[in-house]
């Protein structure tokens, strides 16, 4: 796989604040979830928490780290595994683009 055209690279460049704020906004859903249920238990609680974050650091790293035009297509692939990255937002991306990660995804699974 060769790096994603120009113009995708750009409308990735675009979307990536949207998509991490996105991202992280779900993490703290799932945060206020698990810290809404603490009572008498906060060490379980805060035990929970951090298998959370330390699970969701990773794929955070995974999807936006480094990213650059020759990894572009495996940070999308990361970006639609995770559900981040909707299916209309990836209709954006050229056919080429969309392929490659439609056979990455598949390989993930």
């Amino acid at each position: 796989m060769s790096s994603i055209p120009e113009k995708d690279w750009k409308r990735l460049r675009g979307l990536k604040e949207k998509l991490l704020n996105s991202a992280c906004e779900s993490i703290f859903q799932r945060i206020e979830k698990i810290s809404s249920t603490r009572k008498d238990r906060q060490h379980e609680t805060y035990l929970e928490l951090w298998k959370l974050i330390s699970k969701e650091d990773d794929a955070i790293t995974e999807m936006f780290n480094d990213l650059k035009r020759s990894n572009a297509v495996f940070k999308i692939a990361a970006l639609k595994h995770y559900g981040v990255l909707s299916d209309e937002q990836l209709a954006q991306f050229s056919q080429e683009t969309q392929e490659q990660v439609a056979r990455l995804c598949e390989y993930r699974r």
